[in-house]
């Protein structure tokens, strides 16, 4: 018994005539009679009583016609479910950390769309901490993050880049003019910080205490063209990465011995659920290592 046979079956009770249901499915009458005739068999009772001019269901068929229309409608609604899985399954959701991946990730994602145009990927912006939380929950795929600490063995990752975060005045301010190196010669200067959850902050405000100075930080936000533009107005200083404080001649920025450089690393939970995007984008990860350097982290070894 076939889909195809059931199909038939349900197309001639339509319209109670060989002929009509042959035109309809594009085949001929004998075609669809031999078909009628071998499901029967199949069945082991009569689908159809069969007069000279017409036929009608017996008994027995009209009990047979309530299931099988039954079963092909579930077999639609199975296709139908199984186009929307496959969509789903080119989907990739990556998290990407605000400050230190601008100047990887745009690139990142244009080669790998231009190489694998079929998958789509889904991008949200937070912080390392909560992209970390995201991962852990199965809400995120991958994510680009930035930290002085590569992952721990929970997690498999390539390492893509990595982020020096400097200290940026605009070239009107007075410490514009100054040679800085430590956070003490800051001062009191007026700072606009990302908020006290990103691990980028915390790691500042501890660096503030070893060297016993308190930043005067004047306004928090997620934002980091927020910070760039009270830089650019002279209103604030900051902290940036090296990728988007070199993009503006009104900044200056300084290298400060207390901050290291850190590294950027596309993450995924160890042991979450692969399907063929995530495979693919493992493989273009794996692929592309030459173009972050030789002596770039890979522990992105199995699917």
């Amino acid at each position: 018994m076939t889909l195809q046979q059931l199909q038939y079956f349900v197309t001639v009770c339509k319209y109670q005539n060989l002929t009509k249901a042959a035109r309809e499915l594009s085949i001929s009458q004998p075609g669809i009679s031999t078909s009628i005739r071998e499901l029967e068999t199949e069945c082991g009772f009569a689908l159809f009583e069969r007069r000279p001019n017409s036929i009608t269901l017996t008994d027995q068929g009209e009990n047979f016609l309530r299931e099988a229309e039954h079963l092909l409608r579930a077999y639609q609604k199975l296709k139908k479910n199984s186009k929307l899985i496959a969509e789903e399954n080119t989907i990739l959701r990556v998290g990407v950390a605000p400050m230190g991946t601008s100047a990887v990730f745009p690139r990142l994602r244009k080669d790998f769309l231009a190489a694998h145009p079929n998958i789509t990927l889904e991008v949200t912006e937070n912080s390392t901490e909560s992209l970390y939380q995201k991962i852990d929950t199965g809400e995120l795929d991958f994510a680009l993050c930035v930290s002085i600490a590569l992952p721990d063995e929970n997690y498999r990752y390539v390492t893509v880049g990595h982020s020096r975060l400097l200290f940026c005045v605009n070239q009107k301010s007075p410490l514009a003019c100054e040679e800085i190196h430590s956070l003490r010669q800051i001062g009191q200067m007026p700072l606009v910080m990302l908020p006290d959850y990103y691990s980028q902050t915390k790691y500042l405000k501890r660096l503030f205490r070893e060297a016993d100075c308190t930043p005067n930080v004047i306004q928090y936000t997620s934002q980091v063209f927020t910070i760039f533009q009270h830089i650019r107005e002279n209103a604030a200083a900051g902290f940036l990465s090296e990728d988007i404080a070199r993009q503006d001649k009104e900044l200056v920025s300084f290298a400060l011995q207390e901050i290291e450089n850190a590294s950027i690393t596309m993450i995924r939970k160890k042991d979450a659920k692969t399907f063929p995007a995530v495979e693919t984008f493992i493989h273009y990860l794996r692929s592309s290592k030459k173009k972050w350097g030789e002596n770039n982290s890979v522990q992105l070894l199995n699917v």
